[in-house]
């Protein structure tokens, strides 16, 4: 049976002191620096493999103590166990790093989790090495471990595998994503059922690894025909993979990830003034105007991938004869800021996509999640959609002109172009790139928060203010 967020609920009544709990990968250090910092103990699970990250970067110390002698914090702060039954409670350390054999282990010491007053923080790699399937099974059945997050939409980002992915959910918030196309597996590859005379990418899984997917790139649909077959043959793909791929737009424009922070604490204080003209200028009840502000905006990120940006490195005349097809593999993150004008866009398309997870998923989007976008310019008739379901968020402001849009320099009758941010992934947990602003914070968060505020932070104070207001049930899962 699926765990219910009523039974997390009575068991995060019963926390005095919860501990952050932290599968050691993706977007852990950043996580880990934000209960450091909130005061908050925190456990790191990892394998051997990994278990370095977290030996060679502790996060030791209490708030606002000064680490100048690190191996002595170390050694005061830190323990090593094989086994979380070897965890005490009691004791002086503010982290633990557990080393397990695999990381899906970790279901086996729920028990002994419970007892420690554990709060598991998602991310990409707690839903694929603990999820067990595509549907994260057993995450949603099995880890009865309280979760600051959205236990049951982890799984939606499991695009092409599972009815309801993020697409599903894009479509009824009525938000502009790529342009997808149909097209027909067979022994060899693909065939489309049309021409298509644009440039198009393919979204795959990898046919061996098995959290990896792949992207191909092709300047038409017979292109793509094509580098699919090489890509058969050199084993990187296979019919599985295709039978479940995406083909879709390529939407030209930067890639920006938005993190964003959902407070149910912050969504059920009064906001004065901002609520109430919030409500009259968008035409929504007070109730969400509330949601919408607390749907706070953090920061930005950008990806850098291999083999791509070696390759965009190369002159033209190298890349011409360069005849491997690029990887997209995600590598690194850079920090970023978006044109001002813009920002009022990625507001209502998020504001969209986390009213429609309230309607279709109760409750909807706790905590951190990221809308993952390409910014393009084009027509806005292209990309301006109507929600398949009404959502109250859309239900009467819509833009009807250039104005509305908040463009003032388009002439009557004549067509608008705009800056776009078209939607082609959304993580519905602690984002990847976050780390680009642990330590530091994030400009956005910064300034609202007066201090440095990074995702990992947001998401311990959050926990403390939880805590302290005796609302732990309402941020878990």
């Amino acid at each position: 049976m699926v765990i219910e967020r009523e039974e997390m609920q009575e068991i995060v009544k019963t926390y005095h002191e919860p501990i952050g709990l932290n599968l050691g990968s993706h977007s852990a250090l950043d996580a880990w620096q934000g209960q450091r910092d909130y005061g908050i103990r925190s456990i790191i699970y990892a394998t051997s493999p990994r278990a370095r990250i977290y030996l060679q970067n502790p996060m030791v110390g209490k708030p606002d103590e000064e680490v100048e002698d690190l191996p002595k914090l170390v050694k005061r702060d830190l323990k090593i166990v094989n086994d979380p039954k070897d965890i005490k409670k009691e004791g002086g350390w503010r982290s633990i790093i557990v080393i397990l054999d695999k990381y899906s282990d970790i279901v086996k010491y729920i028990d002994t989790l419970v007892d420690l007053e554990c709060l598991q923080i998602p991310n990409r790699a707690f839903a694929v090495y603990v999820g067990g399937d595509e549907n994260c099974s057993v995450i949603e059945k099995e880890f009865a471990v309280p979760i600051v997050g959205s236990r049951k939409l982890l799984k939606i980002e499991n695009r092409g595998e599972i009815e309801k992915d993020y697409y599903w959910f894009a479509e009824q918030a009525g938000i502009p994503c790529p342009s997808s196309y149909k097209f027909e597996v067979h022994k060899r590859g693909i065939k489309f059922k049309e021409y298509i005379d644009e440039p198009i990418l393919l979204k795959a899984e990898h046919a061996h690894r098995e959290f990896e997917r792949e992207f191909i790139f092709a300047a038409d649909s017979k292109d793509l025909e094509e580098k699919v077959e090489r890509e058969m043959e050199a084993g990187t793909l296979d019919r599985e993979s295709l039978e479940n791929a995406r083909a879709e737009q390529i939407v030209l424009g930067p890639h920006a990830n938005f993190n964003f922070f959902f407070s149910p604490l912050d969504a059920k204080e009064e906001w004065g003034d901002a609520e109430e003209w919030y409500a009259k200028l968008y035409n929504v009840s007070v109730k969400d105007a509330r949601i919408c502000l607390a749907n706070q905006f953090l920061s930005i990120d950008e990806r850098r991938e291999t083999i791509l940006d070696g390759l965009k490195r190369m002159p033209i005349d190298v890349q011409e004869k360069i005849k491997r097809v690029p990887s997209f593999e995600v590598t690194a993150h850079v920090l970023m800021s978006l044109r001002e004008s813009l920002l009022k866009d990625v507001h209502r398309y998020a504001d969209r996509f986390l009213l429609a997870t309230r309607k279709h998923e109760q409750p909807g989007i706790i905590g951190a999640w990221c809308l993952q976008t390409l910014i393009t310019w084009d027509k806005v008739s292209k990309y301006e959609l109507k929600p398949k379901v009404k959502v109250d968020f859309t239900g009467g402001a819509e833009p009807k002109t250039a104005v509305d849009y908040g463009l003032y320099d388009v002439p009557e009758g004549k067509e608008a172009y705009m800056h776009i941010p078209v939607t082609q992934d959304v993580a519905l947990r602690h984002g990847g790139g976050t780390n680009v602003h642990m330590g530091i914070g994030s400009q956005y968060a910064n300034a609202k928060y007066r201090g440095r505020m990074s995702m990992g932070d947001r998401i311990a104070l959050e926990i403390r203010r939880a805590l302290k207001e005796k609302q732990l049930h309402e941020i878990v899962t």
